[in-house]
């Protein structure tokens, strides 16, 4: 086989891994808010009933969902499912809309690799200092500023891609983003 297969082969496997790593990124979130859900529900059932109640519930909701925010960024923006404001796409013809998209994408590439430096940095020095948290449960603060940085760097590669290759129906994307769920 050729050299060039054989690279094409990896670029493929590393995209369908990355795929089904945004993937479980968007299906770790919805489970854990779903999750979540379900023990607000079993903890209003106790507390209806005089059992007791779950007094953790509230610190992990906390915790799962900001973590669950940050984990389906990238998905999210990989679906066009993110919340986006396009008032101004719509009006814009063709080419200078494909700019605004070039320029916002920049920004977006930017600020993913700033939050996800600043991310690493901060979550390097709690994991240094051994950083607690001391609320109804102790835990260690580095692994919740850990998914500041994933999160970064997978935001970083999304808006990489969307830069490398704008796909062919940006125009209809523009105007009704929704249509490629």
């Amino acid at each position: 086989m050729p050299a060039g297969g054989s690279a094409r082969g990896a670029m493929r496997a590393a995209a369908r891994a990355y795929s089904v790593l945004l993937d479980a990124c968007g299906f770790a979130a919805g489970a854990a808010i779903t999750v979540m859900a379900v023990l607000v529900t079993v903890n209003v059932v106790l507390r209806g009933t005089g059992v007791g109640n779950l007094p953790w519930l509230l610190e992990v909701s906390e915790y799962a969902i900001y973590i669950a925010t940050f984990m389906a960024a990238p998905w999210a923006l990989r679906l066009g499912a993110h919340v986006r404001v396009d008032l101004l796409l719509t009006v814009t013809p063709g080419a200078a809309g494909r700019v605004i998209n070039y320029v916002a994408d920049t920004a977006g590439l930017v600020f993913s690799l700033i939050l996800a430096r600043h991310g690493f940095n901060v979550a390097s020095e709690a994991f240094a200092r051994g950083d607690v948290l001391f609320k109804e449960l102790v835990v260690p603060e580095w692994p919740l500023l850990a998914v500041i940085p994933v999160s970064g760097v997978l935001l970083a590669i999304e808006f990489a891609h969307r830069l490398a290759r704008p796909s062919p129906d940006a125009a209809k994307t523009a105007e009704h983003p929704a249509d490629g769920l």
